[in-house]
């Protein structure tokens, strides 16, 4: 279907073992970087240019990011959500651009740890690795562009190999986010129990996210954070089975393959190293509920909701809303 590609490329051994795998298969490959900080290209990512002997386009996506990542995590912070910055990247900004200038004839090609299932992204071969929760956002018209070159391969074998072709890549992992979130930094506020009730205090909320155990210091038990709410500075704290929820709203679902009828069953994963669990699948109040078989720990609204049917996404949303066994937070 497609003779040439596009190869999205960020200096990583990921993205540059998959412009080695696209040389070979494409009559005619370029690579892509997408510049969210105005920093220019990497030097880095033009050594993998370079060395692979391929035109390297930078796309300019600095105001896009400022305003549709940055911006909107910081207003998220602020509702007292729990944002997913990356996944809503993939969606908004990297995958986005890059398909923006895609030529006739292009595929997308990206290093991502996922396969295709026709039009569905189906999870990649490496469980350790797999990365088909970050697309669940992207939209179909994007996905049906993309080539996921890695998506039956191991993590360990592709580093390997890299290594031994001595195909240039940054050495360090790229883990955490690429920018920092400022709402609420430094301001103290308080500690309370799932009944609002102060028991202590603390000195900022952004050494704090819900399930977290450590650095909450002593109260006689292990007390987990179950709520963070950067509106009023806010950590609420309780014990593990406080975590639980029996189920959770989700809003702007980005669907690939919409469910025929509904109440319908599905996997729902709601965190990326979360397994994905079995759940019912309705609408009720104009947002898609899910109702998960047994209680999950640490569903935090904010947060991407990725349905699978299989090992295939289906499609992927945003928790509004969690319900907890006695209680309920909402975003």
């Amino acid at each position: 279907m497609f003779s040439r590609a596009l190869v999205a490329l960020s200096g990583g051994v990921d993205s540059s073992y998959a412009l080695t795998l696209s040389i070979e298969r494409y009559s005619r490959v370029r690579a892509g970087y997408v510049d969210t900080a105005g920093d220019g290209i990497p030097p880095e990512v033009e050594r993998t240019a370079n060395a692979a002997g391929v035109d390297l386009v930078r796309v300019d996506a600095v105001e896009r990011f400022r305003r549709e990542i940055v911006l909107w995590s910081e207003k998220m912070l602020a509702k007292g959500l729990t944002p997913n910055p990356c996944a809503r990247c993939n969606a908004k900004i990297k995958l986005l651009a890059l398909h923006e200038i895609l030529k006739s004839s292009e595929t997308l090609v990206t290093g991502h740890y996922a396969r295709r299932d026709g039009e569905l992204v189906q999870r990649g071969r490496d469980a350790d690795k797999d990365q088909s929760y970050f697309l669940s956002l992207v939209s179909s018209e994007i996905l049906r562009d993309c080539t996921f070159p890695l998506g039956g391969m191991l993590k360990k074998n592709i580093r390997r190999e890299a290594i031994r072709l001595n195909i240039p890549f940054r050495k360090k992992e790229s883990m955490d986010l690429c920018f920092r979130l400022t709402a609420m930094e430094g301001k103290p506020g308080r500690v309370i129990d799932i009944f609002g009730r102060q028991v202590g205090s603390h000195g900022g909320i952004k050494n704090y996210t819900v399930g977290q155990r450590k650095g909450l210091g002593a109260y006689g038990k292990r007390m987990y954070v179950v709520a963070v709410n950067s509106l009023d500075g806010t950590v609420t704290i309780g014990k593990r089975e406080d975590l639980l929820s029996t189920g959770c709203s989700v809003i702007e679902m980005n669907w690939f393959r919409k469910p025929s009828s509904f109440p319908s069953e599905a996997l729902v994963q709601t965190r990326y190293r979360r397994k994905a669990v079995p759940a019912i699948l309705d609408f009720k109040d104009g947002s898609l509920h899910i109702e998960f078989n047994r209680p999950e720990e640490a569903v935090a609204p904010g947060q991407v909701c990725a349905v699978y049917l299989n090992t295939s996404v289906i499609g992927g949303g945003t928790i509004s809303s969690t319900e907890r066994l006695d209680w309920k937070i909402d975003g």
